[in-house]
């Protein structure tokens, strides 16, 4: 895996059998923002064949967290998933994926899934949508207030959603 990161987005989910269409639609939004439609079905295929890994390890009854997370490297779009359940089995790559683990601290791990860019790109060359200044990345506190949305992300989600529609 390369060092150097163009784009990242990720996205924090229990990891429960709700958690599918949302890696679906979460893998299908930043890739069409991302102007990577071609790699739209192998891309989702793997996020979904990651977390769904994890889904079928944890315990129902006390579901773990699962990142997923989508990265831009040098000529790869990374797939990405952190979890800290123990004893999960090692991936299985699909046809064009070069698949891995990394442990990290605590039973922490994270598995991940290589996919070339289309015609040869690299990062640098991918067109990204202009983006605003982010949130910390830190957790914020829970205070008990509730949560509100960014309206620029629901808009942003909106937009999208309804072009899904009309492309059938």
């Amino acid at each position: 895996m390369s060092a150097h990161t163009s784009q990242m987005d990720d996205i924090r989910l229990v990891a429960q059998p709700s958690a599918l269409p949302v890696t679906e639609l979460f893998v299908r939004l930043i890739l069409t923002d991302w102007s990577l439609r071609p790699m739209l079905e192998q891309a989702t295929a793997a996020a979904r064949r990651l977390v769904e890994a994890v889904i079928e390890a944890g315990n129902p009854k006390a579901p773990p967290f699962v990142t997923l997370r989508l990265r831009l490297s040098a000529e790869v779009l990374l797939v990405e998933v952190d979890d800290d359940v123990p004893g999960l089995p090692e991936p299985k790559a699909g046809p064009g994926e070069r698949v891995g683990v990394e442990h990290g601290v605590g039973g922490a791990r994270t598995t991940w899934c290589e996919l070339a860019l289309p015609g040869g790109m690299n990062a640098r060359q991918v067109r990204l949508p202009r983006r605003q200044d982010r949130r910390t990345l830190v957790d914020e506190p829970v205070s008990g207030d509730p949560v509100a949305a960014d309206p620029q992300v629901l808009e942003r989600l909106l937009t999208r959603l309804s072009g899904w529609s009309a492309d059938g």
